[in-house]
């Protein structure tokens, strides 16, 4: 008779798509998985459990203790500096920051504002991740004093900023980058407590797409999908070659990155950082009708000036043209419907505003430097690896 192997999913903080990911797996393999939910009693749970393999996140004193002292194989899901030879599986954290510049970016922003990172390993990487990347692109990130242990301060530190500045707060336009979900409906409810609005004073970008967050808010969230359920499955998939492979040794610094998905925009975000009430509107225009085929001379009639105005209106106050902006957006489309579509081009085509499938190559072509075709099976190649 074959053996059960018997596995523990032991989170510090839970997340069902997580526990989704591995039980899947879990199912694949034959696995009896269990994922006991008392975080506080990690140390205990571990001392009575008898059992073949583990994913944990490493960071509970008790936890660590066990590990040190107990040869099981074990998949390690934080940043801790533990220095145990376990593999890690964590997420891509360079990745997000990428997402999050480029997000803030299109919507007019060059400057964004977080909290003080403190020394949380993750915050840290994000961190620094949107500020190479802002600054990449002349743009800059303003850490906070304020940290997430004393969030009701942020309000505070925002006014002083707007007020060394000359303005108040409420006249301003600011993107805030929060690190997680739960911290950015913090950051909302502080806002809306204050009688600031969101996003037009602040826009508040989240990470980690969580439905149930989101779905207590009265301004729905924008948040990078960080593809919580694949993370698990990457790790379970880890855990299982470690069980079926009695030969592979870790190292310490085996660490495999999961990649995000993709921001998903809903009312937290949903504005521009221009101070022209033109602009500002034109641009929302564009977003609900760039795929209609539209060009430059329809946005001026839809705002009701004429095309000279336009163009001067976005030159003086946006960093690109009105026609430069519908084929941005139109070609960032494209560029999402490829990575997570099976979307053939002629469809793509269609529901972007090109007239052909030629004229989608060519402009797909400059913005990428490559084909959608090879676009499209990088991106698979890239979520096959992660």
């Amino acid at each position: 008779m074959i053996k059960l192997k018997h596995v523990i999913l032991l989170l510090e903080w839970y997340d069902y798509r997580i526990h989704r990911g591995v039980a899947k797996v879990a199912r694949e393999a034959g696995w009896q998985l269990n994922c006991p939910k008392d975080p506080t009693a990690n140390g205990g749970i571990l001392n009575r459990w008898k059992g073949d393999g583990c994913i944990a996140l490493l960071q509970c004193r008790d936890t660590l203790e066990y590990f040190r002292t107990h040869k099981i194989p074990v998949v390690d899901m934080g940043l801790g500096n533990h220095h145990l030879p376990i593999p890690r599986v964590v997420t891509d954290n360079r990745q997000i920051g990428r997402l999050a510049a480029e997000h803030f970016r299109d919507h007019g922003y060059r400057e964004v504002f977080a909290l003080n990172p403190a020394n949380v390993p993750m915050y840290r990487e994000r961190f620094n991740a949107i500020k190479d990347y802002m600054e990449a692109d002349g743009g800059t990130v303003v850490e906070l004093e304020t940290e997430e242990t004393r969030l009701p301060e942020l309000i505070s530190e925002l006014k002083e900023i707007a007020q060394r500045r000359g303005n108040r707060l409420e006249e301003l336009s600011l993107g805030f980058f929060a690190y997680h979900d739960n911290m950015a409906a913090q950051i909302i409810s502080l806002c809306l407590q204050n009688e600031l609005r969101v996003p037009e004073n602040i826009a508040v970008l989240g990470v980690d797409n969580d439905d149930l967050i989101n779905a207590g808010l009265t301004i729905s969230l924008s948040s990078i999908d960080t593809d919580q359920e694949g993370l698990g499955r990457q790790a379970a998939l880890l855990l299982r070659h470690m069980l079926d492979d009695t030969t592979f040794t870790p190292h310490e610094d085996t660490l495999i990155r999961h990649s995000p998905k993709n921001v998903v925009v809903r009312s937290s975000t949903d504005c521009y950082a221009v101070r022209n009430p033109l602009v500002a509107d034109a641009l929302h225009w564009i977003k609900h009708n760039f795929h209609k085929g539209i060009q430059a001379a329809d946005i001026a009639e839809a705002m009701g000036v004429t095309q000279q105005g336009l163009q001067k209106a976005f030159s003086t106050n946006y960093s690109r043209s009105p026609g430069q902006e519908i084929r941005h957006q139109r070609i960032q489309t494209v560029a999402h419907l490829l990575g997570s579509t099976n979307a053939g081009l002629q469809d793509i085509a269609k529901n972007c505003g090109f007239n052909s499938v030629d004229t989608l190559i060519s402009s797909f072509r400059r913005e990428f430097n490559t084909t959608p075709g090879q676009y499209r099976k990088q991106r698979r190649q890239e979520m096959k690896t992660h």
